[in-house]
């Protein structure tokens, strides 16, 4: 499981490139002069040694485990010592060691992010090879692409669907073979197990209050709307189509009673783990955990916002970054550069045991993987979806937490029904605006 913490560093751009020019790192794009990516990298008379950082844990950490373990038996001259690092500390430690000048070789960095951390990851330009770049699904591909910068390579996108319990659509008298693909058959589905059972019928968050803006951009991108302005200056929610999804959020607890207008953590989770949760919002992580209940789970897409007349879910993608480091030679970075390509190109692990959504085309296309468990039932939807171009990530910019953070708490108090949709929105974008002018360049 990952992604089911808020916890992330408060710092903008600006602090942070004048904190890593103290320490000699920026400025250093272009500067090694390496070639395209290879399957060597190794020092003479011995291995060159990797050290890289993930936040993975649970059954993401134990995935990249045998991923790396594989990747060191199958080369010679390679060695990948991975760390991992605590999700809800990652991104703190992260900022620490580029800042500090003890940055790590390879690191993963959330497409999301990438626009925080780009003066100090080194750009990969020429270095990826033509051969290499296509390897990878273009609508995933081009997420690691920031002001004409390449920036790092994807392992996978992540993106959110529903979840439903098999268990109580049958109780409700529903098919739980023909989950909702509509608007009103999702609307009619949650009233009908709302009114005829004594279960919650849906919510758009599984852990806390900041998953909440994955399911309002969802529906927000269906309906025309965006967050942000094109050009990322100011929000763009504050209007008729923002506060229509806010309603939506509000009806939820308030009106049609699907959910208690009750914020706490994992409190969704846990419901749908003890069957008392018909439909959640979740992403491609939690294909294990839902495996292993006692009940039968299935997914569909969410593409059920009224009026929604474009098909979108949120995502992100995690991707592997070498951060800049002016001690580290030209040797070890090409050793790198091997790393996260073999990492995202020569194992399906990711997807058959991680459960999420791999951005190379030959591991998308591969038996293994199609012929999994995991694939019939969620990650040939999620693949529809992305090769649909039917992702949906948020505005990146410098300040993406904390814009962020502005709009899921003001999400939060919709939903627990303390303030009106209306007040709300305004309280949300004002906060957005505030962010985006405090930290603009």
């Amino acid at each position: 499981m990952l992604d089911n913490s808020n916890s992330k560093p408060r710092f903008d751009r600006r602090s942070f490139v004048t904190a890593a020019g103290a320490a000699g790192i920026t400025g250093l794009a272009g500067c090694t002069g390496i070639g395209g990516l290879g399957g060597g990298g190794g020092s003479k008379g011995g291995k060159t040694t990797i050290k890289y950082w993930t936040l993975f844990g649970g059954g993401d950490g134990k995935a990249m485990e045998k991923m790396v373990n594989k990747f060191n038996k199958s080369h010679d001259k390679i060695t990948v010592k991975r760390q991992r690092l605590p999700w809800d500390q990652y991104y703190d430690k992260l900022y620490t060691a580029l800042t500090g000048g003890n940055a790590p070789d390879l690191a993963v960095v959330h497409a999301s992010q990438l626009a925080v951390y780009q003066d100090v990851l080194q750009p990969l330009g020429d270095l990826v090879n033509d051969e290499t770049a296509k390897g990878y699904v273009n609508s995933i591909w081009k997420q690691v692409q920031l002001d004409g910068k390449r920036l790092s390579l994807p392992l996978d996108t992540h993106p959110i669907a529903f979840y439903y319990n098999k268990s109580i659509f049958e109780e409700a008298g529903l098919d739980p073979e023909k989950p909702p693909t509509s608007p009103k058959a999702f609307k009619n589905a949650c009233d009908t197990i709302a009114s005829k059972t004594n279960k919650l019928a849906f919510s758009p968050t599984p852990y806390g209050p900041g998953e909440l803006l994955r399911v309002y951009l969802a529906f927000l991108r269906q309906s025309g709307g965006q967050l942000l302005t094109d050009d990322k200056s100011e929000a763009a929610f504050n209007n008729e189509t923002g506060l229509a999804v806010a309603e939506y959020f509000s009806n939820i607890t308030g009106k049609w009673n699907w959910d208690k207008p009750k914020m706490s953590d994992n409190r969704w989770e846990k419901a749908f783990y003890a069957g008392d949760l018909a439909i959640l919002a979740n992403g491609t992580w939690f294909y294990g955990p839902a495996a292993e209940q006692d009940f039968e789970f299935g997914m569909f897409k969410p593409f059920v916002y009224p009026g929604g007349n474009q098909q979108y879910t949120w995502a992100d993608s995690h991707t592997l970054a070498i951060p800049m480091n002016p001690k580290r030679s030209d040797e070890k970075q090409q050793a790198a550069l091997e790393a996260a390509r073999w990492l995202t190109q020569e194992t399906n692990i990711w997807g058959t045991e991680a459960g999420h959504l791999p951005a190379s085309k030959s591991i998308l296309e591969s038996d293994a993987l199609r012929k999994s468990k995991v694939w019939n039932k969620t990650l040939s939807t999620f693949y529809e979806m992305a090769n649909n171009d039917a992702l949906a990530y948020v505005p990146r910019t410098s300040t993406v937490d904390t814009y962020q953070e502005r709009i899921s708490d003001n999400l939060a108090q919709i939903y627990s029904q303390q303030v009106s949709p209306q007040k709300g929105i305004e309280q949300a974008a004002n906060g957005v605006n505030k962010a985006l002018k405090k930290n603009k360049k």
